[in-house]
């Protein structure tokens, strides 16, 4: 567990902000001494984000045809 300065948290916040938002408990301490904890709220859910493909597939419809590394793969074959 990293501690940061009260400096640190003024100039720092969104990155502070970011690693308690991956679940890590972030001491600040001024003069050495830790004057608050900044931790994660537990009582919001995770967000539940749909799936990339379904998604994709559901805006441009099934995609039919070569797939792209196929097409590179025949590229470097003939240029080879």
């Amino acid at each position: 567990m990293k501690r940061v300065s009260v400096g640190e948290v003024q100039h720092n916040f969104s990155r502070i902000l970011r690693d308690v938002d991956a679940g890590e408990e972030i001491p600040v301490v001024r003069r050495k001494q830790v004057v608050a904890r900044i931790i994660p709220d537990c009582d919001t859910p995770e967000p539940n984000y749909p799936r990339f493909v379904s998604r994709a597939k559901a805006i441009s419809g099934e995609v039919r045809g070569v797939p792209v590394s196929e097409l590179i793969r025949q590229d470097r074959d003939e240029r080879s």
